[in-house]
């Protein structure tokens, strides 16, 4: 009965949080256009200057459902993705909450982890962390938009690997190499060139 209600809670909210993506958008794997892709050959280059929170998983969250939320355009918490728990994972946070005390939390694979922070979180409470790894960004403009098969001239649906749905990407916001879409603000606030 436990495990129903938790599955009809989680369709409830998957069905609710759509992340700005229509039902009839087909989000666009961008790594498959070459107009786009060139445009990484002369990219700058950032590095996330914000802190990472991160922690392991504490043993009796292991196998539970971990909701993933982000802001929508009004600033508003919604749900993007529902993942399983495990022990190969560490729990990722952004400082800042999303809404209230809604934060933006994700679960980063502990080898991606090593790699991109240079080593494991030792606790299951949070400690904060600085990234080590670089990324390659393109601004995302008109002719890019165009290319993504923008509906509006102000957002398009990109296929990421988190969610079937897609991610949806903003007008003077970015492409990052690591196949996501980062918002404009996002960028400003958290991001900084690597000379």
């Amino acid at each position: 009965m436990k495990n129903a209600l938790l599955a009809i809670a989680v369709s409830s909210f998957m069905g609710l949080s759509s992340f700005g993506v229509s039902a009839d958008t087909v989000p666009v794997a961008f790594q498959d256009i070459p107009e786009v892709m060139a445009e990484f050959d002369s990219a700058k280059e950032f590095r996330k200057k914000a802190l990472t929170y991160g922690r392991l998983p504490h043993h009796s969250e292991i196998g539970r459902v971990f909701p993933t939320y982000v802001a929508d355009e009004a600033g508003k918490p919604v749900l993007e993705t529902v993942n399983e728990l495990s022990d190969a994972v560490v729990i990722a946070r952004n400082p800042d909450p999303v809404s209230g005390a809604v934060f933006n939390e994700w679960l980063v694979l502990k080898d991606k982890w090593e790699t991109t922070y240079g080593k494991l979180p030792e606790f299951t409470e949070f400690e904060p962390f600085k990234r080590i790894k670089t990324i390659k960004a393109i601004p995302i403009t008109d002719e890019v938009l165009t290319l993504l098969g923008s509906e509006n001239g102000d957002t398009a649906v990109i296929a990421v690997e988190w969610n079937n749905k897609g991610m949806t990407v903003y007008k003077g916001g970015y492409l990052a190499d690591g196949g996501y879409g980062i918002a404009p603000e996002e960028m400003a606030k958290t991001y900084e060139e690597v000379e």
